[in-house]
C-alpha cells in the first residue's frame, strides 16, 4: 500500500495516542473528520494498522522481571517450539532469528522463581536442544511506534 504524507503524519499521531478524538487528528491535518475516519478505515482495512491497544506498565501490575531467551532448536523443530512458546501468556513476542540462536523470546514475568519454572518448561519442550537467558536490569527504551518518514 502507497502511503501520502497525509497518511504517514495520522499514523504518527495515532502511534502516540490512538484515543485521539478524530476531531482532534481532523485540526491537526488540516482534513475534515470524516477524512480521517476513511482514512484510518482504510489503514485498517490494508493491514497497515493491526490493532490499537492499551500499553501496560508491568512493573506497577506486579510483573518485574523481563529476559531475553535465545533458543536453539533440532533441525525441523522449529515451527513446534514456536507454537508450544506461542500458548505462554508470559511469551510476548518470538522471533526466528539468524545467528547462535533459532529462536529469540521476550517474556515478562513475576520474578526469578517464575522465571526458572519457566525455563525448566522450555526445557521440556520437544525439539528445544539449548538455550541463553538475559535477564534485563533497566530498559533504556521500548516502543511499539514505527519511524514513519516519507
Amino acid at each position: 500500500m502507497e502511503l501520502d504524507e497525509t497518511d504517514r503524519k495520522l499514523l504518527n499521531l495515532l502511534q502516540g495516542d490512538a484515543k485521539a478524538p478524530y476531531a482532534k487528528l481532523a485540526k491537526r491535518l488540516g482534513i475534515s473528520s470524516s477524512g480521517i475516519h476513511k482514512r484510518v478505515r482504510r489503514l485498517i482495512d490494508a493491514g497497515v494498522i493491526k490493532k490499537f491497544i492499551a500499553v501496560v506498565d508491568h512493573q506497577i501490575i506486579g510483573k518485574k522481571l523481563k529476559a531475553f531467551i535465545g533458543i536453539s532448536t533440532s533441525p525441523g523443530t522449529c515451527g513446534e517450539v514456536i507454537t508450544h512458546l506461542s500458548r505462554r501468556p508470559e511469551v510476548l513476542e518470538i522471533h526466528e532469528v539468524a545467528g547462535e540462536h533459532d529462536l529469540f523470546v521476550k517474556l515478562i514475568t513475576d520474578d526469578t522463581l517464575k522465571l526458572n519454572e519457566l525455563l525448566h518448561e522450555m526445557d521440556r519442550i520437544p525439539g528445544v536442544s539449548s538455550s541463553r537467558t538475559l535477564i534485563v536490569l533497566k530498559t533504556e527504551k521500548e516502543t511499539s511506534a514505527v519511524a514513519l518518514t516519507s
